[in-house]
Order: structure tokens, then sequence, then C-alpha cells
């Protein structure tokens, strides 16, 4: 059974490694294929594909951020108060 576990953790290992490269030559195929008749070296399609993509992808990542943060502060500031306001109750007590 070890064997298994050992192969499924090196799967999950290479997949994670192949996946990105698998679809970022996906992507740079379909950029290429859709320009045709450009005088643009192979380069120039490669850099401008890969700049306006991982553009798109931090625009997407702070827009995740900060469409949480109005959530996740009020609910982290609760957490520190009760946390707080019970430590500041257990010394009460133990003092009375």
């Amino acid at each position: 059974m070890d064997h298994v576990s050992e192969f499924a953790q090196k799967a999950k290992k290479a997949a994670a490694l192949t996946l990105p490269v698998v679809y970022s030559g996906v992507t740079a195929v379909t950029v290429y294929a859709s320009e045709t008749g450009t005088t643009t070296t192979l380069t120039d399609t490669t850099t401008t594909a890969l700049t306006s993509a991982i553009t798109a992808m931090a625009d997407a990542v702070a827009s995740a951020i900060s469409s949480v943060i109005p959530i996740a502060l009020p609910l982290v500031g609760c957490s520190v108060v009760v946390t707080v306001g019970l430590k500041i109750f257990k010394t009460i007590l133990n003092k009375a």
C-alpha cells in the first residue's frame, strides 16, 4: 500500500509541474493562430501574451482580495475582541 501512496504523491507533484506548462503552451498556440498577417516575431508575440496573461491574473487576484477584505476584516476584529475579552474575564475570575 505504501507503493500506491508513494506513486500518488509523485503523480500529484508531476501534475502540479506539468499542468502550467501545458496550459501556457496551449495559450501560446491560440495566440499564434489568431495573429495572422502580422510581422512581429515569435518572441514579441510570446512576451505580449505572457505579459497580458500575467496582468490579467494580477488584476483578478487584486479584485478577489479587495472583495474579501471588507468581509474578513470585521470577522478578524471580532475574534480578537472575543479572545482578549475572554482573557480579561479569566484574569478577573482568577483574582476573585
